[in-house]
């Protein structure tokens, strides 16, 4: 089949890019390629073509992998749109990671994250043997925190498949050459963007992009004044703070000023939206009144704090052109496809644990992008905020004209570096020293630094360390991992959390506040709660009154641990969450946005899940049953004589203890009630889903 005449026939197009026909003609369909070229240059169209050749004329498997949900989603949505009838069989899979995902061997194209194809690897899921491409999205995160795995993921699959053709797509990066190298893929450069970008300064009224200024009405501050001439533009910005209070307080200054500029088309559909934003909890939150507010008024904030559905109502709403602004941190920048015509950035700095520090020229860049939509702008503008002529200067030097970084190898983290060097071990791609040289040596570090002395010398280290805590097992012939690392290793969890559950389980506390304690003493749980202050001298108090129930020596941790006071604290607020403590409570109490709440959440049922496993394995049956319940708890945040009713589908905290509190206490009362009582206790909708449900517990 003709793959590029399918893809522009799709795509609306009578023909490509310079950028997207330069890949094509550079041999995009016969070899493993790296294409560097600007956001929003068109590079998933190429991603598209290399995947219908693989599928269509190949007959070989796709996988695509990217390092955030929401962009493998949007992916998967997109192509699924666009190709549909094609018969080819596309799936999303970014969840679970204690499962191999057999049913995946029947699809032709696999959306994925990093850490879920790692997952898959270190299931050893037969079916990766039959990938003929890997398209690696935003391939350059090989240089952030995500960048082990995905160097791991990309090695290893290369390690399984010889012959397999790796697609990399980059932002501009300067050593884009070097990454090709890596890969033995022909490299594709490109400055080609569809909408020109403007990257300019804001300095007292005047907008200064190069040699060309523009003026603006200075109105309360520099914020107002950019939206307010947006708004005149009848265009839309994105605001980047640098945290998420800020983005929230940007917010809120700017609706004032929309609400007046909005159409009735506007506040119909802002209306309806905000409805839905503020009930996407059985209780709603006090965040979840101000964003449905927000909302309504055509603004709103973006950051982590937000839960997913109103994340997804508000990009829905942007991408409609009915919210006029977004205040978000610069997460959004290396996420999903969200273009304006304008970006503003409000600083350039962000906090670090040494104070204010510059954001890379990269994360710059990677903001900057989004400024231009096609079809809608001509030219899209990228705007830093300065309050001095030599801020001005110094912004356009560093920033505007600056150098991005190299993309460096992050894999001598020791903590990674650990993670993975066990993982390597229990799927058989390490099983000597000298396998263990020639894994490594084909990893991107290797290529950056072909002395791997340092590298090794960290290796031995750790190889003692997990033989030490038994997931590993040495001879002078052989490294093998035991059944217990062959677990961990499936469960994705780092050893050293591993460990510390293991020695939390053999303490013998059966708990629920052991548990929890258990879960946050990972370093899977990071951040931590940060303990008030003000509160600590308590804290220590209620810390020694309560060690019996925990499952650490306190009088040694509390001079080992500069933690140990955050972990309690986080504990705590697990705590009230089963204890049924108001999910409005604990955001005030605790000052946790309710996003950040259902994160560690979800984060905590994981760990509890990955206990339980380790139980197993260890044969530790007392703790079987506690720990099952645990989860239950943690799952709904109930007390445990609730556990029943939140069986039901569609009951959570709130109606099972109005179920509780009329008696209806086990499914016998279920069956028993009459369903109109019933429905005066929940909804007639509700009442008559969980009479239904009885019929599949028989």
């Amino acid at each position: 089949m003709d793959v590029k005449e399918i893809v522009k026939a799709k795509s609306g197009f009578d023909s490509f890019n310079p950028m997207q026909e330069k890949a094509y003609s550079s041999g995009l369909l016969e070899k493993s390629m790296v294409v560097s070229a600007p956001t929003s240059s068109g590079k998933t169209v190429v991603a598209e073509m290399a995947a219908l050749n693989s599928i269509l004329n190949n007959g070989k498997k796709v996988v695509y992998t990217c390092p955030l949900r929401a962009l493998a989603s949007e992916h998967s949505g997109e192509f699924k749109r666009k190709y549909a009838d094609l018969g080819i069989k596309g799936v999303l899979s970014t969840g679970d990671f204690d499962s191999s995902g057999k049913f995946l061997s029947q699809k032709d194209i696999i959306f994925t994250t990093f850490e879920k194809l790692n997952s898959l690897i270190n299931h050893r899921a037969d079916w990766l043997s039959e990938i003929g491409l890997l398209i690696v999205d935003e391939v350059h995160s090989l240089g952030s925190d995500r960048g082990p795995t995905l160097e791991m993921v990309i090695t290893k699959l290369r390690f399984l498949n010889p012959k397999m053709h790796v697609l990399g797509l980059s932002a501009t990066i300067p050593n884009a050459k070097e990454l090709a190298q890596w890969l033995d893929a022909k490299l594709v450069e490109s400055d080609f963007r569809p909408v020109v970008l403007k990257e300019g300064v804001f300095l007292d009224g005047s907008l200064h992009f190069g040699s060309e200024t523009q003026k603006i009405d200075l109105e309360s501050d520099a914020i107002v004044s950019l939206a307010l001439d947006t708004l005149g533009k009848n265009k839309q910005a994105l605001v980047f703070a640098n945290t998420r209070r800020s983005s929230e307080a940007i917010a809120k200054k700017l609706a004032k000023i929309t609400l007046p500029k909005l159409s009735a088309n506007d506040k119909q559909a802002l209306e309806k939206a905000a409805q839905k934003a503020l009930n996407v909890l059985e209780q709603p939150t006090s965040q979840c009144k101000t964003i449905s507010e927000l909302i309504r008024s055509g603004t709103c904030f973006h950051n982590a704090g937000l839960l997913s559905k109103q994340r997804e109502i508000v990009e829905d709403l942007f991408r409609a052109r009915h919210l006029k602004f977004i205040a978000s941190t610069t997460t959004l920048a290396a996420g999903i496809n969200l273009p304006a015509f304008r970006v503003i950035i409000h600083s350039p700095y962000r906090y670090s644990g040494f104070g204010m520090e510059r954001i890379p020229v990269s994360e710059y860049k990677q903001a900057a992008g989004r400024a231009g939509r096609w079809k809608y702008d001509t030219e899209g503008q990228s705007i830093l905020i300065a309050k001095t002529e030599m801020e001005k200067d110094d912004y356009v030097d560093y920033y505007v004209n600056g150098e991005i970084e190299d993309v460096e190898s992050k894999l001598e983290n020791e903590s990674a570096l650990r993670f993975h060097l066990l993982a390597a071990i229990a799927t058989g791609f390490i099983f000597d020293l000298d396998s263990a040289e020639k894994f490594f040596s084909k990893t991107f570090y290797a290529k950056k630094f072909s002395n791997l002395a340092a590298l090794f010398a960290k290796i031995t280290l750790l190889l003692n360390s997990l033989e030490e805590m038994a997931f590993i097992k040495t001879s002078e012939k052989r490294i093998d991992a035991t059944m217990l690392g062959k677990r961990i290793t499936e469960l994705y969890l780092d050893p050293i959390s591993a460990n510390s559950m293991i020695g939390a389980l053999r303490s013998e506390k059966y708990n629920p506040v052991a548990y929890l304690y258990m879960v946050v003493n990972t370093t899977e749980f990071f951040p931590l709660l940060a303990a008030p202050t003000a509160k600590s001298n308590i804290l220590w108090e209620e810390l020694q009154e309560g060690k019996s129930l925990l499952p650490i020596n306190v009088d040694l941790e509390m001079f080992s641990d500069n933690n140990i006071l955050s972990k309690y604290w986080t504990s705590k607020m697990l705590e009230e969450w089963i204890s049924e403590t108001k999910e409005q409570e604990i955001v005030e109490s605790y000052k946790v946005a309710p996003g950040i709440l259902r994160a560690k959440l979800q984060n905590a049922d994981w760990l509890v899940y990955s206990a339980l496993e380790i139980a197993k394995i260890l044969e530790m049956e007392k703790h079987f049953v506690p720990l099952n319940k645990a989860r239950k708890r943690l799952k709904s945040g109930i007390r445990e004589e609730l556990i029943p009713l939140c069986e039901f589908r569609g009951i959570g905290r709130v109606r099972a203890r109005r179920m509780w509190n009329a008696n209806i206490r086990s499914v016998a009362d279920v069956k028993k009630v009459d369903i109109k009582d019933l429905e005066k206790v929940l909804s007639p909708k509700v009442a008559e889903s969980v009479k239904a449900q009885l019929s599949m517990k028989k």
